[in-house]
């Protein structure tokens, strides 16, 4: 299968398990009150994901999306504040709805509440998904890169919890640039550079392969992407 057939096949399967993902939170009340922190984080198994040792999630992360169904609100139009023992904390959540969460232990056992700025009878859908840390720079080592793969799998065999038995076996990475303008990614292998092409999506699908995890070769990005996430066959 060529790089842009795999990548189309990647995304399709990709979607297909946002349904497993998505959990539908309900309208906001009169005071806005939105959904118990505890039920927000239990849901998305953000507990189970940061329960794991550092080490074994260092290369890894668990992408939370928050988007409005009512399609005239925009992501970036959102305002989330953690209501805890009387004290009100903006969630920090940027323009495209991504949600910075690291689960507080305070916050779970003072039942604290997630407030929107939504009206009332609005609804807004939440999704996470499996990804790998963005690189810091444009040039990143083949093992470091792939590394994530090795990471979900082990993540996902050894914590019951999390989607275990409906999540897939990653085999590869997929690049995803939010503005398709063909980016490109350079493999510096001992036999020369192989160059892989940002398709019509703005993707780049690229394999875990054991001889090149030997070699280790230096990846060379023309631009930063905007997320990675995992791929399956």
């Amino acid at each position: 299968m060529n790089p842009k057939n795999h990548s189309i096949v990647q995304r399709k399967l990709l979607l297909a398990l946002a349904p497993l993902l998505m959990v539908t939170l309900p309208a906001a009340a009169e005071d806005r009150e939105w959904v118990p922190y505890k039920k927000f984080i239990e849901t998305l198994h953000l507990d189970q994901f940061y329960g794991a040792p550092p080490e074994q999630r260092d290369k890894v992360k668990l992408a939370v999306k928050i988007q409005p169904e009512n399609k005239k609100y925009k992501p970036s139009d959102l305002v989330l504040t953690v209501v805890h023992s009387g004290v009100r904390e903006p969630l920090p959540i940027n323009a495209d709805g991504i949600v910075d969460l690291v689960p507080n232990p305070a916050w779970i056992k003072e039942e604290a509440v997630i407030y929107t700025n939504l009206p009332k009878g609005e609804k807004s859908s939440v999704t996470s998904s499996f990804e790998a840390r963005l690189p810091d720079s444009l040039q990143i080592d083949y093992g470091y890169l792939m590394a994530s793969v090795t990471q979900w799998n082990r993540l996902i065999k050894n914590y019951a919890g999390m989607l275990r038995f409906l999540a897939p076996t990653f085999t590869g990475v997929e690049l995803h640039f939010s503005k398709a303008a063909h980016q490109s990614l350079q493999l510096m292998t001992k036999s020369g550079a192989k160059t892989y092409t940002a398709d019509a999506k703005g993707d780049i699908a690229l394999k875990l392969d054991e001889t090149l995890l030997k070699e280790n070769p230096l990846l060379v990005l023309s631009e930063r992407p905007a997320e990675i996430g995992m791929s399956t066959d």
